[in-house]
C-alpha cells in the first residue's frame, strides 16, 4: 500500500513539474546572439557572443541553442557546427536559477559579404526528460566582411599611371575661384588674370596665380560579366578586390570616387551605385557597397549599355551623377566585342579611360583588333589560382 502511494505521489509530482515547467520555462529566459564587430576584412578573424540569462528560481538543466549563419564564416572550434548550404550551430547550456552564461565564439571570414543572424531556435526538456519544448528567440545582428585589398606592390605601375594622369589634369585646369599667389605679368598671360588693385598699389603689372583645380573624380565601373561559358567566381572576386583597392587608394589621395556596377544588392536585389565623394565615411560606404554586391546575376544590365548611357549623357537610376570630367576605370573580365566597341567609344570621348582586364595565367587577351584604343588604355591583371 505504501509502495502504491509512493508511485501515485511520484506520478503526480512528475505531472505537476511537467505542467509547471511548460508554463514557466520561458519566463525570465533570454537568449542573445550578436557579432562583436560591425565590419572585418576578408580573411580576418571575428567573433560573436552567445548570452543566455535565466532570471527566475526554476533551473533549466538542458537548453539547446541553434542558429545559422553564412557558410563562409567558419568557426575555429567546429565540433558543434555543421556546414552545408549554411553554417548550422548547436550549443548546449545548463542554466541554474538567476544565472547568466556568456560564450565567445571566434571564426574566420573566408569571403566578403553581408552576414546576418535572424534568430535562434531553443529546445529544452522538463526536469524528468519526458517532454520536449521549443521556442524561437528573435535576434537580429549583422556584420560586413569587406573585400580584401590587393598587394599595392603588384599595382605599382597602374597606380603610378593613375597618379600621373590625375596630376596632369590638375596642372592643366586651374581653379578660377581659388587664388594661390600674385606674380609679375609675363607675355601671354590673359588680361582677365591681372590684379588691378595690386598693380595700382605697387606700380607694377601683376597677375593672379590660381590654385590647381580640385581633384578629378574617378568613376569605377565594375562589371559582373564573365569571360567563360562557366563562371569563374574566384576571378570575379579578384575584380571586386581590385575595385576596393582602387577606391581605398584614391580616397587616400583625396580623389573623389564614384562606383557604378551592374551587380545587384544582395539585400534589396536592386542596382548599386555610389555618388562621387571623399573621406573616411565615403570609403566605408564604398566598402559596404562592394561587400553587398552580387555579381552572379544573369538579369544584370550589360556594361556596354551602361557605357552607352554615359556617352549619351543619360542619367538613369542605375548611374551616379556623371556630370563633370570623370576619369573612367572599367574593371571587367568580359572580352565581348560589344563591350570592346563601347569602351573604344568611351576612349574617343575620354582619352584617359582605363580598362583593367583580370586574366588567369593560361589566358591571353582576345580583344578584337578593330578597336582603336591603345595599350595605355588597357591593363592586364594576372590572377593566379589560389
Amino acid at each position: 500500500m505504501i509502495f502504491i502511494a509512493f508511485l501515485l505521489s511520484a506520478a503526480l509530482a512528475g505531472m505537476l513539474q511537467s505542467i509547471l515547467y511548460k508554463a514557466w520555462w520561458q519566463k525570465g529566459l533570454s537568449v542573445d546572439i550578436s557579432f562583436c564587430q560591425d565590419a572585418v576584412v576578408e580573411g580576418g578573424r571575428a567573433a560573436l557572443v552567445e548570452s543566455v540569462t535565466n532570471a527566475k528560481a526554476m533551473p533549466i538543466p538542458i537548453l539547446h541553442v541553434k542558429f545559422q549563419m553564412g557558410r563562409e564564416l567558419v568557426f575555429f572550434q567546429a565540433e558543434n557546427s555543421c556546414i552545408t548550404d549554411q553554417n548550422y550551430r548547436s550549443d548546449i547550456f545548463s542554466c541554474m536559477p538567476w544565472q547568466q552564461i556568456r560564450r565567445r565564439l571566434e571564426f574566420c571570414c573566408k569571403k566578403r559579404g553581408y552576414y546576418s543572424i535572424q534568430g535562434a531556435s531553443l529546445i529544452t526538456y522538463d526536469l524528468l526528460w519526458r517532454h520536449r519544448h521549443t521556442a524561437v528567440s528573435p535576434s537580429k545582428t549583422a556584420m560586413y566582411v569587406y573585400p580584401a585589398l590587393v598587394d599595392p606592390a603588384r599595382l605599382k605601375l597602374l597606380l603610378c599611371h593613375l597618379a600621373d594622369t590625375l596630376a596632369a589634369h590638375r596642372a592643366l585646369l586651374p581653379d578660377p575661384f581659388e587664388l594661390q599667389s600674385i606674380r609679375d605679368y609675363a607675355h601671354g598671360d590673359p588680361y582677365r588674370d591681372i590684379n588691378w588693385k595690386a598693380t595700382a598699389r605697387t606700380g607694377r603689372l601683376l597677375v593672379n596665380v590660381h590654385a590647381p583645380a580640385s581633384s578629378r573624380p574617378v568613376a569605377l565601373l565594375l562589371d559582373g560579366a564573365g569571360n567563360r561559358l562557366w563562371e569563374d567566381l574566384d576571378l570575379k572576386e579578384e575584380a571586386v578586390r581590385l575595385c576596393a583597392t582602387l577606391a581605398h587608394w584614391l580616397t587616400g589621395q583625396g580623389m573623389p570616387v564614384a562606383i557604378c556596377t551592374n551587380g545587384k544588392d544582395c539585400l534589396a536585389q536592386a542596382s548599386l551605385k555610389l555618388e562621387p565623394g571623399t573621406g573616411a565615411g565615403h570609403l566605408r560606404t564604398a566598402m559596404e557597397l562592394l561587400a553587398r554586391v552580387y555579381l552572379s546575376d544573369n538579369k544584370r544590365k550589360p556594361m556596354e549599355t551602361i557605357i552607352e548611357e554615359i556617352l549619351d549623357s543619360r542619367q538613369t537610376s542605375d548611374l551616379p551623377t556623371m556630370g563633370g570630367p570623370f576619369l573612367y576605370v572599367l574593371i571587367s573580365l568580359s572580352q565581348k566585342e560589344s563591350l570592346a566597341r563601347a569602351f573604344d567609344a568611351l576612349c574617343r570621348r575620354n582619352a584617359d579611360a582605363l580598362w583593367i582586364l583580370p586574366l588567369r595565367p593560361e589566358e591571353t587577351c582576345r580583344l578584337p583588333l578593330s578597336v582603336s584604343f591603345t595599350s595605355e588604355n588597357l591593363y592586364l591583371w594576372e590572377a593566379p589560382y589560389v
